[in-house]
């Protein structure tokens, strides 16, 4: 169960907003080095993770393309009839190369994780702000016209782009690209189980993640929430719990949930008040842990929690 502590009021979003402008200046200023090089010098190259590979697949249901990443366990290509289980991560962009390393770090371990296939969904981006605004109307699941306006005009602000549109909303179309696009795809060309799939998000993807436990909690058998936005449109989400909790007497499931102890105090008491509710429903098959992250902000708090919440689900 979670304890009381330190709160800072509003420091994590600053702080992760802080961090798109900078990867946005940087990522700018790189592109503009690269052009100035002229004739005869180094290109501009895309570095390569071990054992992966990445796949564009185009989506009917939401009419785009997306990029879809893909790391092998160690061993893929040496068993060649292994099937293995899937973790599923949203926000690839940012960080499929994180969770890659951190799965492969802990595969080392004999009190580490299954060797699994981690398949990242991101996108085929010119820039974050790309990220930033699909992102939003992907992993939210209602319209906010306001917070639409507000981190459009943010977006074209950090990169300079007046091209940029953010409508929130989508997680039903998102959510069935994965489950009708993503994962037959994965299905059908990797060794990939179909009764072991994993589902994980932070953040906005945290929000998304619980969203799809509750819309096809059949989907998924493990899902980590990390610092979920369980604020999004005056707790929509707590609805959706509530909904499920009417319609269902068990949840057959291994859920993570965490945050930082240095996050927004509304962060921090959504994520006890879900995970009391959950509790509170008594089901007989859901094994369900949380943890705060002692002096870890929003950012900060991702590469503790994933690496923590890859052991539990996994244990």
């Amino acid at each position: 169960m979670f304890v009381q502590i330190k709160l800072f009021s509003a420091l994590g979003r600053l702080l992760i907003i802080s961090i798109l402008i900078i990867g946005l200046r940087t990522e700018r200023n790189f592109l503009h080095a690269q052009e100035e090089m002229g004739p005869g010098k180094p290109e501009q190259s895309k570095a390569l993770l071990f054992r992966t590979e990445s796949r564009l697949l185009h989506s009917d249901v939401i009419g785009q393309d997306f990029e879809i990443h893909i790391s092998f366990p160690v061993d893929y290509f040496i068993n060649d009839t292994s099937i293995y289980p899937v973790l599923y991560c949203t926000d690839a962009n940012r960080n499929f190369d994180l969770v890659s390393n951190i799965v492969n770090i802990l595969n080392f371990s004999t009190k580490g994780i299954p060797r699994i296939l981690v398949v990242g969904i991101g996108y085929p981006i010119t820039g974050l702000e790309d990220w930033g605004a699909w992102r939003t109307r992907d992993l939210t699941p209602t319209n906010d016209p306001e917070h639409d306006k507000s981190w459009q005009h943010t977006l074209m602000r950090m990169s300079g782009r007046k091209d940029i549109v953010v409508s929130s909303g989508g997680a039903p179309q998102f959510l069935a690209f994965i489950r009708d696009e993503v994962i037959p795809f994965v299905e059908a060309n990797y060794r990939a189980s179909k009764t072991d799939r994993a589902l994980m998000g932070y953040s906005h993807g945290g929000l998304f993640t619980l969203y799809a436990l509750f819309h096809s909690p059949n989907t998924f058998q493990r899902y980590f929430a990390g610092s979920p936005s369980l604020w999004w449109d005056n707790g929509v989400l707590f609805q959706d719990e509530q909904n499920f909790a009417n319609a269902h007497s068990d949840l057959p499931i291994k859920l993570f949930l965490s945050v930082g102890s240095l996050e927004d105090e509304d962060m921090i008491g959504d994520v006890k008040k879900m995970e009391t509710r959950l509790r509170s429903r008594n089901y007989p098959n859901m094994d369900l842990q949380s943890h705060i992250f002692e002096d870890e902000t929003h950012p900060s708090a991702y590469p503790a929690a994933t690496s923590r919440a890859l052991r539990v689900i996994y244990k």
